[in-house]
């Protein structure tokens, strides 16, 4: 239950962003139906929503989840079923309604003011949006990841075989393959969300404890030994091991995420026994050296460490 509880939170925030044009859409189909006496149009534009909306967000990923996997409810492609909803004519349609009901001029004057606000604040300013932003490269990717990747695939050039295999935080990899073949990663090249759900295997047991506050470094080694990865990438915006966080830079986690970052009870007794923080130098981190990783550098809100 709560992983489907999670799919259908992902699938909202991952489609509505911040939720406000959605919330504008429920309360102009709230005003439908209690304000609006016209039975024809809550026939017509009511009553369809009220079996899509459960439809979509419980029976969908209910019938995927417990039933038959449906191939049209692939997180790669259900939110596709967002179309039916159609927010925009709905939102316009139930602000439109709310002037109309008002009897004085004044009052439907005053309501549209309002109301344009509220419109704005509830969609995004196309030009100020992260598309039109100057990119720090030409690959349009956050320029630590480039560094890293440089980094790695420098190391390897010189005196690896030319490939770099690394574990890294799943919402980073994306980045990764996107910039080089060269990094190969735990997780497969098919490293993007709802796809990972294909490794069955222990890989994607360690996807799942990158996630959390106290990467599980018993499990982790034991799979990295046996994929000979070579190198493991940390974000100390929410990782800390149970111990003092070293994020002193002030990160912020992405407010979207819908993981569960809560750590095995059980993990961070045992990683708190054998981790210390390292604070001396320019760039604190965690010695991990009790698990045969060495500290490489910083990047950063990123800690590269190799497998020794």
């Amino acid at each position: 239950m709560k992983k489907f509880i999670l799919d259908v939170v992902h699938f909202h925030n991952t489609i509505t962003g911040t939720g406000m044009y959605m919330a504008l859409y429920l309360v102009s189909l709230l005003f439908i139906m209690f304000f609006v006496k016209d039975r024809r149009l809550k026939r017509a534009v009511l009553y369809p929503f009220l079996i899509i909306l459960p439809g979509v967000y419980i029976g969908l990923f209910a019938i995927y989840r417990f039933v038959y996997r449906i191939p049209l409810c692939k997180p790669e492609v259900n939110g596709r079923f967002y179309w039916l909803f159609m927010i925009p004519p709905v939102a316009a349609l139930g602000c439109t309604l709310m002037v109309d009901v008002l009897k004085e001029r004044k009052s439907q004057a005053l309501l549209s003011i309002i109301l344009i606000p509220v419109l704005a604040a509830c969609g995004v300013f196309q030009i100020s949006d992260y598309r039109f932003a100057e990119a720090e490269n030409l690959y349009k990717l956050p320029q630590a990841f480039i560094d890293i990747a440089d980094h790695v695939l420098d190391a390897e050039k010189n005196g690896g075989d030319g490939a770099a295999r690394m574990i890294v935080p799943y919402e980073t990899a994306y980045s990764f393959r996107q910039y080089s073949t060269g990094i190969e990663l735990l997780y497969g090249e098919d490293a993007t969300y709802g796809r990972i759900e294909k490794v069955k295997d222990e890989r994607r047991d360690v996807c799942d404890t990158m996630q959390t506050s106290c990467p599980d470094m018993d499990l982790i080694c034991a799979v990295a030994k046996e994929h000979d990865e070579e190198y493991i990438l940390f974000d100390c915006t929410y990782v800390d091991f149970g111990l003092e966080s070293i994020n002193y830079d002030g990160y912020t986690e992405d407010e979207n995420f819908v993981g569960d970052r809560t750590p095995d009870p059980d993990a961070v007794a045992r990683m708190s026994e054998k981790i210390t923080v390292d604070t001396e130098g320019e760039n604190a981190h965690w010695d991990l050296t009790a698990y045969g990783l060495g500290y490489e550098k910083t990047f950063g809100r990123y800690l590269l460490y190799s497998f020794e």
